[in-house]
């Protein structure tokens, strides 16, 4: 499955980008399902991400119940204080649009702190595909492994 690159645009030009107003970001949307709705959400492809991050008050809108949910304490890069992750089950679902889609169960963190994107991290999600992310043409290439524990649709 291949995700282009998202561009998002900056107000200074970036020295590193040959004076460019634009970065490019692996962001992709995925579809979360809870018991109460679903909905698609962009996600930040990272590899240095340990989790699956989103924010909590997208589980509240899905019917994702986290009062008794596992908690762990979290840290996430740029940020000084250790962040409490509420864990919950969650379907996943993404597509290039064109020809694969891809479905699972799996287990990702919710935390009440801002997000500047949603993380697609190791844990819940990375953990199941081998990614060539190729900055050159701006895109990310997701294979399933075999230890993928969902379904192509």
């Amino acid at each position: 499955m291949r995700i282009p690159y998202m561009p998002v645009p900056v107000k200074k030009p970036i020295p590193s980008l040959a004076g460019s107003v634009i970065r490019y970001r692996p962001v992709m949307g995925v579809r979360l399902t809870g018991s109460a709705d679903s909905r698609l959400y962009d996600g930040l492809l990272d590899t240095g991400a340990d989790d699956t991050v989103f924010n909590a008050a997208i589980a509240d809108l899905l019917g994702i119940d986290l009062r008794n949910a596992e908690e762990l304490v979290i840290s996430l890069a740029g940020r000084a204080k250790r962040l409490r992750c509420r864990n919950a089950s969650v379907l996943l679902r993404i597509t290039d649009g064109l020809q694969e889609t891809y479905e699972w169960t799996g287990t990702i963190g919710f935390v009440t702190a801002p997000l500047h994107y949603n993380l697609l991290g190791h844990a819940g999600f990375l953990q199941f595909f081998s990614a060539d992310f190729d900055g050159e043409a701006r895109q990310v290439t997701l294979t399933p492994k075999r230890s993928f524990p969902g379904s192509r649709i």
